[in-house]
């Protein structure tokens, strides 16, 4: 008897659900009526034609399925009884990065809180607008300057290693390289410390930035470790934790470590440190030294925590993306090796020929060619090639309701490889971003660090910093492809773009 009253109960909960779940989809539907879908399923909406892209060659699979059912590049989608709104239409572009209710992150990225907590990336818009704030100073145009004798230091580390390489008729595998790069440059601008990962020795931090990667991605394809508490008992898990040991005890270390000689400076009357700090003269000031003088909306300083959280932030954001870019570039460039050449052509009559001579904040505005392929190469390969926000109330774009609840999509990706907004979207043209070109380039057509008040802090930082150590690289070295051309690499999605084989070029030194 007991039995029969479970299972009746448990039948009319699941009956509720259903028909819950069918009349919000229905008066969802009805709402949103105007926005262009495929026809859905109650209940499991469209899963029947998302399984379509699972499976090898997703990319493709997913541009047939959103050519074959978007309407002037907006469409929804329903994964059951989640509804997903895909928005890259350059007239809602600003309004979509820039809306009160689409400043919050989707729950997708509870993911990478145990790392970065409430960080800049993951918090909730009312602790963001503060960090916003506090972050902000730190990537302005003076600190970017200041910053430039770093990443000049490192590239020049960079140089040293690839000099052993050149003229090997080895493949060098270059993403490894510049991801070291990128880690050691990221973490002194952040920290004021490297962690020596150019060193060619074996780092533990740089190992567990690159594995927590794996963890976070592993986690974003399964389902099943979305759920917190099956996740929890996963070997997954364990290794993530073992990777947070690594991450949050090297920050917290160098934390307290500056802290100690702060605080010891002013015991010792001794305001040499702590002028440095308030003046932002001596040393190259770190994103560190700007958070130490950091306040909260109360006057007080920011706790050890809170330091950690948006340094980590800094170094994630920086570290894959940068990389993945940098990569991304020298793919095109030993796909046209005429591109590389007016680079280098370029590189040499702005900077010249010597190559002991360091490259300038002044010269680097001056290489306007390189940017034009830089800019050309992160439209066919953004870093970042989707992001989503949560609609926390109602809203309407442009006559277009967003209902509350429902998690907003918007591809660079798309959008840089849309024929509507590129004239021969998949050809590398570099000139159509010259100041004379024919048709000039709708700046919410190109988002690769996206728009409006989530936008990129650092891409200044990042542009500054790609455009110096390419500047060094074509200077030095010429990269060939590894056959006699270029292969076309097949892409994949781990977090950021990459490559589903890593990408070999090779190396000849300049005589």
């Amino acid at each position: 008897m007991l039995d029969s009253l479970l299972i009746w109960l448990l039948f009319s909960l699941v009956f509720i659900y259903l028909v819950n779940s069918y009349r919000y989809q229905a008066r969802i539907n009805r709402l949103t009526s105007n926005w262009p879908g495929p026809p859905s399923l109650p209940i499991i909406g469209h899963l029947h034609i998302f399984a379509r892209i699972i499976g090898p060659r997703p990319f493709k699979r997913a541009t047939e399925l959103i050519n074959c059912h978007l309407k002037e590049h907006r469409g929804k989608l329903w994964l059951g009884t989640k509804l997903y709104m895909l928005d890259c239409n350059p007239k809602d572009i600003q309004a979509l990065c820039s809306a009160q209710q689409l400043l919050q992150k989707t729950s997708d990225y509870r993911v990478f809180e145990n790392w970065l907590c409430e960080g800049v990336f993951t918090s909730g818009i009312e602790k963001w607008m503060h960090r916003r704030k506090i972050i902000s100073p730190a990537f302005n145009y003076g600190m970017i300057k200041q910053f430039v004798n770093i990443y000049e230091r490192q590239a020049r580390i960079l140089l040293s290693r690839l000099d052993k390489l050149a003229d090997t008729n080895q493949p060098v595998d270059f993403f490894q390289l510049v991801s070291c790069f990128t880690l050691d440059t990221i973490c002194e601008t952040a920290l004021g410390t490297t962690v020596n990962s150019q060193s060619g020795e074996k780092s533990e931090y740089f190992n567990a930035v690159r594995d927590i990667f794996h963890v976070f991605d592993c986690r974003l394809k399964n389902l099943l470790y979305r759920s917190s508490l099956i996740y929890r008992f996963t070997p997954l898990a364990a290794r993530e934790k073992k990777n947070l040991k690594i991450l949050h005890g090297f920050t917290e270390g160098i934390i307290t470590e500056r802290l100690d000689q702060i605080n010891s400076d002013l015991a010792n009357r001794n305001c040499v440190t702590t002028k440095n700090v308030e003046s932002h003269q001596g040393k190259t000031l770190s994103l560190l030294d700007t958070l130490l003088l950091a306040r909260t909306p109360d006057g007080q300083p920011l706790q050890l925590k809170d330091i950690r959280e948006e340094v980590d932030t800094i170094i994630f954001g920086g570290f894959d993306l940068t990389a993945t870019a940098l990569k991304f570039f020298m793919y095109n460039m030993t796909l046209h090796m005429a591109y590389q050449q007016l680079c280098r052509e370029e590189i040499w009559q702005v900077c010249g020929r010597n190559t002991d001579t360091a490259i300038t904040m002044e010269q680097l505005r001056e290489l306007e060619y390189l940017e034009m392929c830089i800019k050309e190469s992160m439209r066919l390969y953004p870093s970042a090639p989707l992001t989503a926000r949560r609609a926390t109330a109602n809203c309407t774009i442009n006559d277009f309701f967003i209902p509350k609840g429902c998690d907003v999509i918007i591809s660079p990706m798309y959008m840089g490889r849309c024929e509507d907004f590129f004239p021969e979207p998949l050809a590398f043209k570099p000139q159509r971003w010259a100041r004379d070109a024919d048709r000039t380039v709708e700046p919410s057509t190109y988002i690769p660090f996206m728009m409006g008040a989530r936008s990129c802090l650092g891409q200044r930082y990042a542009m500054v910093m790609m455009k110096l150590v390419l500047a060094h690289l074509l200077r030095n070295f010429i990269f060939e492809p590894v056959g006699e051309r270029q292969e076309k690499t097949r892409l994949m999605f781990v977090i950021t773009l990459h490559t589903k084989n890593p990408y070999y070029c090779k190396v000849r030194a300049i005589k």
